[in-house]
């Protein structure tokens, strides 16, 4: 058992069906509540989630990033019961198989995908986009006081969601000091991103930023995530987001 299991076992208990007010995550800026559908989960579903989150945690063998999640489980918890209530499918993690809902950190390639987080429209809009919206690498060339979208303006497809945790760069000099997300088409206000105060990047310490609350996105919701950096150059903004829907849409 890891941290994130061994700091949230008081959360493993059924979850009934209903309406459920979030409060610790944002989901629309202007509202510090707000009421969602939300799916019943059981004490094994919430297990398997803690254990899952736990194997993610060791992703980036940060002890920082293990605690961030440790302590937003209840907002990915409610992200999931939300995409539950629109799949009635069960949360199986890495057991999963078509529809069964599993979590995963979201990738370059998931920002262009139609499946996911763009509907027709808007795939292969977004920073990343690549051949036809074949994302590989967080890398891209900023210029100092032009701003640019990670994520471009999009609406979740109906059997998925994103809880925006956090980032990471790992360039040697990060050039972006700033993020705006856009929920609803209502910009929320600007977060700092101060990567220059870090110290040396080495496996084990990975410099990120944690956002003021996680932020959100769920079925069939929109949002647009705006970085402003003020320095010209290359940089590898990786965004600390999960993504959780059907197995068979994180395949590959």
């Amino acid at each position: 058992m890891g941290k994130v299991y061994l700091a949230n076992t008081g959360l493993i208990k059924p979850y009934n069906e209903g309406t459920m007010k979030v409060k610790k995550a944002l989901l629309q800026t202007g509202q510090g509540e707000v009421d969602v559908k939300a799916a019943s989960l059981s004490a094994d579903e919430v297990e398997v989630i803690l254990l899952k989150l736990d194997q993610l945690a060791l992703t980036y063998q940060s002890e920082a990033i293990a605690t961030m999640l440790a302590e937003e489980v209840e907002s990915i918890l409610a992200a999931i019961r939300m995409v539950k209530d629109e799949t009635k499918e069960p949360f199986m993690g890495i057991q999963a198989l078509g529809s069964a809902l599993d979590i995963a950190w979201l990738r370059p390639r998931n920002v262009g995908e139609t499946n996911t987080l763009n509907h027709a429209g808007t795939a292969g809009l977004g920073l990343y986009s690549g051949t036809s919206a074949a994302v590989y690498s967080w890398l891209h060339s900023f210029i100092a006081g032009t701003d640019a979208d990670i994520i471009p303006q999009q609406t979740m497809a109906e059997e998925a969601a994103v809880v925006h945790l956090g980032a990471i760069d790992t360039s040697e000099i990060p050039k972006v000091n700033a993020i705006t997300f856009v929920l609803q088409g209502v910009p929320s206000p600007t977060q700092s991103m101060p990567f220059n105060i870090r110290r040396g990047l080495s496996y084990f310490d990975v410099p990120f930023v944690r956002f003021e609350k996680p932020i959100i996105i769920g079925p069939e919701k929109q949002q647009k995530l705006t970085l402003t950096p003020n320095i010209t150059g290359d940089s590898k903004v990786e965004l600390l987001s999960l993504l959780i829907t059907k197995a068979s849409l994180l395949v590959a």
